[in-house]
């Protein structure tokens, strides 16, 4: 029993308490590959295998130019804007990324785990708070930028990306399934102008959009970034995935009971009168399961059960106020 509850404090610690000056850096990689490409295909599983390591880590996003084949359709579906942020980089073929902004060497593997080590747990003295609201045909987004101690010297522009999560679509390259995958961007690609507040103060944007018919709504979110235009550099970035931060800088966590616990199909989670945004099951060897999940009234959370292995599991419940684990014993 004792070394299940270090698990679970270990993996739902969140990320050890950040400080009331600063807040979790989160590595902004932005993924630049082309469905028709097959180096493209060869290289991306490793990739993906790799920074699906680190979902509390990384935002990631996937953009289509037209290199090397214009007949991408992932591009095609925005050509413009796909375009126009692979131009801001210069990106000279595919695949490549940027990380935070710096554009990486293209190599094999794209991305090596010794860098990416190198480069996760870096704090940040902003902090963005995302939120969605509306119907499909009148969605908006929130963002509210917090400083937290002395933002560096701009000048800036905040991005707001509409991403797709997962898209299903056969290429040609023999890729069939795609992460992340831009849409669009808000306002437009070359983002907005953006002045952080004071110390210890915030400023909010709100831009609407409207969900295409070509989408899927379910899988639709918006990531946002803020970044310096002299050199590119990322400040910080931000999903409504993310854990919030409270008064004094750290991740409100609540433990919540989950019934029926054991459990053979359905577990119930209640988390009070907050929305889920997300949820993470973990064995207790720490691996992650996939599974997915229903908001329901009264703020609880209905997680399917019935293909998970017996044994015991751990519950991470992202939501707009708080993060909330749980213990879960599975027949």
């Amino acid at each position: 029993m004792k070394k299940h509850n270090l698990l679970l404090l270990i993996l739902f610690s969140a990320s050890a308490a950040l400080a009331q000056t600063s807040a979790k850096q989160y590595l902004l990689i932005e993924h630049f590959t082309n469905s028709k490409c097959s180096v493209c295909a060869s290289k991306n599983p490793a990739f993906f295998n790799l920074i699906n390591q680190f979902p509390d880590d990384i935002h990631h996003i996937s953009i289509h130019p037209p290199i090397p084949y214009n007949s991408c359709g992932l591009y095609l579906a925005n050509t413009t804007e796909n375009t126009a942020r692979t131009n801001y980089y210069g990106i000279p073929g595919t695949p490549a990324i940027a990380i935070n902004g710096v554009e990486q060497p293209i190599t094999t593997p794209i991305l090596t785990n010794a860098t990416l080590q190198g480069l996760l747990g870096m704090t940040s003295p902003l902090w963005l708070q995302v939120s969605e609201s509306g119907p499909n045909n009148a969605r908006v987004a929130s963002i509210t930028a917090h400083s937290l101690s002395t933002i560096p010297a701009g000048p800036y522009k905040i991005y707001a990306a509409v991403v797709e999560k997962t898209v299903n679509f056969a290429g040609g390259n023999g890729e069939t399934v795609h992460h992340n995958v831009f849409r669009k961007m808000l306002p437009e690609i070359n983002g907005a102008d953006f002045t952080p507040a004071a110390v210890g103060q915030s400023v909010q944007f709100n831009f609407d959009f409207a969900i295409n018919a070509a989408w899927n709504p379910d899988e639709v979110y918006v990531l946002a970034w803020v970044q310096r235009t002299s050199d590119k550099e990322v400040l910080n970035s931000g999903t409504r995935f993310d854990p919030i931060l409270t008064a004094t800088g750290e991740a409100a966590t609540q433990t919540i009971s989950i019934q029926p616990n054991p459990v053979n199909d359905i577990a119930v989670a209640r988390i009070g009168d907050d929305v889920a945004q997300q949820i993470e099951v973990y064995s207790v060897n720490g691996q992650r399961a996939s599974v997915s999940f229903e908001n329901q009234d009264a703020g609880n959370v209905s997680i399917p059960t019935a293909t998970l292995p017996a044994g015991i599991y751990f519950l991470k419940i992202t939501g707009e106020k708080a993060v909330y684990t749980g213990k879960m014993v599975k027949n």
